[in-house]
């Protein structure tokens, strides 16, 4: 069975993560009855990866997204001739391959499924409709896909619901042990201090936004707090509107902005903080989640249909955009040890649940195999 394994659309954040995970699991288990071949967006971890184990049948497409569709418009069609491909198996996202053949993708789009809210509202009209149009053609790669993997059982039925997915699966998601012995990421902070965690990028789905004002309540509390947030450093408008912000609060002391962190560097960064915030208008589900059960790290999310269906009594459950409920939150788990342990508890309880790396590779290899005999 020749598979096509599309990793192109991971180039940063958990996406990526996940995208490692699967390809490391490949050396470690039997695949004789598979033989692979891989497309991974240029000089991305992915890229580096197979290139550094010595996978065969790589092929590089650009980083930019419309550089790649031209890609494969016009030379993937000689990829899957060359290695007379039975399926692809797109992780996370389509492609534009012009050839009418199996595809398996994973689905992780979550603002598809809800289409009564406005998910790129805080967006520029030029932006949101770039955006929208965007949409309407991850809608189309969904409708057209012979299956689609979902990681969220709550997703998996509204998209039988809304487009008619008549070949869906769920394989819930793993998290790999990242516990290295390295010194590349040192964080302190002063004694008794708090410290809270966005693990994103400036991506205003995340609520990043509120951190300023945020971190300018709990200073007028007296409360020792801190902000560790991933964003990169990058002069974007991102960037320079939150550094506004924080100036205009007067609390530009107590956000730290240390950009992406290697795989290598998860668990001292986990170790480095006090607990996690999720506090995402939509997900599919995020790495931030099984993390900080992982972890032992309180998780402070959004009280939202989605995240009550993932995180049951895991999780405390916040209103994303009250300053006073967030705040409320983090005192709570402060204050209340007994609230704590018990989130805590019973994240580990539902982490359980949740399949092992290899589990979960060995899983999406026998869904393909499926797919490939069946439709």
């Amino acid at each position: 069975m020749n598979v096509l394994i599309n990793l192109s659309h991971l180039k940063i954040g958990g996406g990526q993560n996940v995208g490692l995970n699967f390809i490391s699991t490949l050396k470690l288990i039997n695949t004789d009855e598979f033989n692979f071949v891989f497309i991974a967006a240029k000089n991305s971890m992915i890229h580096n990866f197979l290139k550094e184990n010595n996978f065969s049948n790589i092929y590089l497409c650009p980083k930019n997204p419309i550089f790649r569709v031209i890609k494969e418009l016009f030379f993937s069609k000689k990829i899957l001739k060359k290695h007379s491909i039975d399926i692809i198996y797109n992780y996370f996202g389509g492609d534009f391959i012009p050839v009418n053949i199996k595809r398996v993708i994973g689905a992780a789009d979550s603002n598809l499924y809800f289409p009564e809210i406005d998910f790129w509202v805080e967006y520029k009209p030029i932006q949101k409709l770039i955006r929208k149009i965007i949409d309407i053609n991850r809608i189309w790669v969904l409708k057209n896909a012979t299956a689609v993997i979902f990681e969220n059982g709550f997703l998996q039925k509204r998209g039988k619901e809304l487009f008619n997915l008549k070949e869906t699966k769920l394989i819930k998601p793993s998290i790999k042990d990242f516990t290295i012995d390295n010194k590349d990421l040192l964080l302190s902070f002063a004694k008794d201090t708090i410290v809270g965690l966005f693990f994103c990028s400036w991506q205003k789905n995340k609520n990043y936004m509120i951190i300023p004002e945020l971190a300018k309540e709990l200073k007028s509390q007296n409360i020792k707090y801190h902000f560790i947030i991933t964003a990169p450093q990058n002069n974007s408008f991102e960037h320079k509107e939150f550094l506004n912000s924080l100036n205009i609060n007067d609390v530009k002391e107590m956000v730290s902005i240390i950009g992406p962190v290697h795989k290598k560097n998860i668990s001292n960064l986990y170790n480095s903080i006090d607990h996690v915030f999720l506090l995402s208008k939509l997900e599919s589900f995020s790495n931030n989640i099984i993390e900080s059960w992982y972890y032992k790290k309180p998780l402070i999310i959004s009280n939202e249909n989605w995240a009550k269906y993932l995180c049951l009594n895991s999780a405390c459950y916040v209103d994303r955009n009250s300053i006073e409920s967030i705040v409320l939150g983090i005192k709570m788990i402060i204050n209340d040890k007994l609230y704590k342990n018990q989130l805590i508890f019973d994240a580990i309880k539902i982490l359980k649940t949740y399949p092992s790396v290899k589990e979960r590779t060995i899983s999406e290899l026998k869904y393909l195999k499926y797919v490939f005999k069946n439709y």
